[in-house]
C-alpha cells in the first residue's frame, strides 16, 4: 500500500498541470483586528474564496470565513497528497498580548507555502486559526477549546474538496499540535502527524502548569489525549511528537506521555527530543515540525526524516508560527 501511494505521489508531481496557488494581495495582518475580532460575511469571503484564500464553513448552524495560504496544489485536482500547516497561539496570557503575525500579510504567508512547496515537492497550505492570520473570529474566546477544532476540522474537509485532496499529512506547533493530534481522532485520511511543541495532553499540560482555574471548567478545553483510543487504525499512518526536553512552556514529559499512549494503542508513533529550540522557554521549533511535515508528505522514510531534523540548525528567528 505504501509503495503505491508514494508512486501516486510522484506521477501527479510528474504530470501536474500548473499548480494552484493563492493569490496574493496587499492585505496585511493587524495585532489591533485580532483584539477587536475579525468579521467577515458572506460576500465578503465570497471575494476570499475566488482568490483562494479562504473557504466558508458551518458549524453548529454558523457559518465562518477560515482563511488558508496554498501553493503546489493541482488546480481542480487530484492532488494525492498535501502537507497542512497550523499555527501556534499568537496570544499570550491576556487578550492583548499579541504576537508573531503583525509584519506579515497574505503575499508573505503565500511566499512561505511557496518555499517549502518547492522544498518538499509536495503541495503545502497554510491554515489560519479563528481569528488569526486574517480568518473570523476572536483567538481569545475559541483557542484550544472545541468550536477550534469543529471549526478547523470543516475547513480541512473544504480545502480538501475543493482540490480533490486525497490524503493530508499534518503539523502544527503549540496549540496547532494539539489540534493536529485531535483531528487523529476525526478523520481517516491524515497519513502523517507532526505535533511540534504541543499539549497535547492537555489536561497533564493543565495540572502541571497549575491551571487550576482551566482543570475546573473542563468544557473549555479538549484534551487529544482522552481521544487516542478513537484513532482509526492505519498501519500507513506515521505520527511524530516532537519537543525540547529543557522546555518550560509544555513539559516534555507531557509530550512524551501522548506519544506513550499513542504506542500503546499500536499506532506508529516516534517521540523526537531536539534539544534546538531558542531560550529561555526552549518551545519555538517551528522550522523542525514544517521541514518534518514536508519530508513526510513527499514520503521520506523515517530514518531519513529523524537524521535530517538532527541536522538542522537550532531555530530560526521568524516572525509566523
Amino acid at each position: 500500500m505504501r509503495a503505491l501511494w508514494l508512486l501516486l505521489v510522484f506521477i501527479a508531481l510528474a504530470r501536474a498541470p500548473a499548480s494552484a496557488q493563492s493569490q496574493a494581495s496587499d492585505e496585511m495582518f493587524t495585532n489591533a483586528a485580532v483584539a477587536k475580532g475579525i468579521t467577515i460575511g458572506r460576500s465578503g469571503c465570497a471575494v476570499l474564496e475566488r482568490q483562494e484564500t479562504a473557504v466558508w464553513v458551518e458549524v453548529e448552524g454558523k457559518g465562518a470565513c477560515l482563511r488558508y495560504y496554498a501553493a503546489g496544489l493541482t488546480r481542480g485536482g487530484p492532488n494525492p497528497v498535501a502537507a497542512g500547516w497550523f499555527h501556534g497561539d499568537i496570544l499570550g496570557t491576556k487578550p492583548t498580548s499579541i504576537g508573531h503575525q503583525e509584519g506579515l500579510g497574505v503575499t508573505a504567508m503565500i511566499g512561505q507555502s511557496n518555499r517549502l512547496a518547492e522544498r518538499h515537492a509536495v503541495p503545502f497550505v497554510f491554515f489560519g486559526r479563528p481569528g488569526s492570520y486574517g480568518s473570523a473570529g476572536l483567538a481569545w474566546t475559541t483557542r484550544h477549546r472545541p468550536i477550534e477544532a469543529a471549526l478547523m476540522n470543516a475547513a480541512l474537509d473544504a480545502v480538501k474538496a475543493r482540490y480533490r485532496i486525497a490524503h493530508w499529512a499534518l503539523g502544527g506547533h503549540s496549540a496547532g499540535g494539539q489540534l493536529v493530534a485531535e483531528f487523529l481522532a476525526r478523520r481517516d485520511d491524515v497519513r502523517c502527524a507532526v505535533l511540534s511543541s504541543g499539549p497535547v495532553a492537555y489536561r497533564a499540560y493543565l495540572q502541571a502548569r497549575r491551571l487550576t482555574h482551566l482543570l475546573a471548567s473542563p468544557e473549555r478545553w479538549y484534551d487529544p489525549y482522552d481521544s487516542v483510543g478513537k484513532i482509526p487504525a492505519d498501519p500507513e499512518r506515521r505520527v511524530f511528537v516532537i519537543g525540547d526536553p529543557r522546555e518550560t512552556n509544555v513539559p516534555f514529559e507531557t509530550q512524551a506521555l501522548y506519544a506513550k499512549a499513542l504506542k500503546a494503542h499500536g499506532h506508529a508513533a516516534w517521540l523526537v527530543p531536539l534539544e534546538r529550540a531558542p531560550a529561555p522557554r526552549f518551545h519555538n521549533l517551528v522550522d523542525f515540525g514544517e521541514a518534518a511535515t514536508g519530508a513526510c508528505a513527499h514520503g521520506r522514510t523515517t530514518g531519513d526524516i529523524l537524521e535530517m531534523l538532527a541536522a538542522m540548525p537550532a531555530q530560526s528567528d521568524r516572525i509566523s508560527n
